[in-house]
């Protein structure tokens, strides 16, 4: 299963620990939907970081994917909810490590 896969696939389970493993320890990902949402966008680094900060987003039902569709290799699309508030949202894979693992990944509103 190709990254951006098992990546839809955790969001969709809301899967922060699974999430979390698919990224490399130093691994980045930055979320720009949010400001259209009226929130600051997210810039986060690190498995460890991405794993609290889901464990919180999906714990208190602040962020979850509808509909998503892989459309290539290295993105999705995809309805971001953040708190009620959704948004089309395309999440692209930027880079990998040479094991498949996410080194920087984007989440644009589309």
């Amino acid at each position: 299963m190709r990254p951006i896969e098992k990546y839809v696939e955790a969001m969709e389970n809301k899967d922060f620990a699974g999430l979390a493993e698919l990224f490399t320890p130093d691994g980045i990902l930055c979320d720009y939907c949010t400001t259209s949402a009226s929130q600051q966008e997210y810039h986060i680094y690190g498995k460890e970081a991405i794993n609290m900060f889901f464990r919180n987003k999906f714990g208190f039902r602040r962020y979850s994917i509808l509909d998503a569709e892989v459309v290539n290799d290295e993105q999705a699309e995809f309805i971001a909810n953040f708190g009620g508030y959704n948004i089309m949202a395309i999440a692209t894979v930027r880079e990998t490590d040479e094991n498949g693992r996410i080194q920087r990944l984007t989440v644009r509103p589309k």
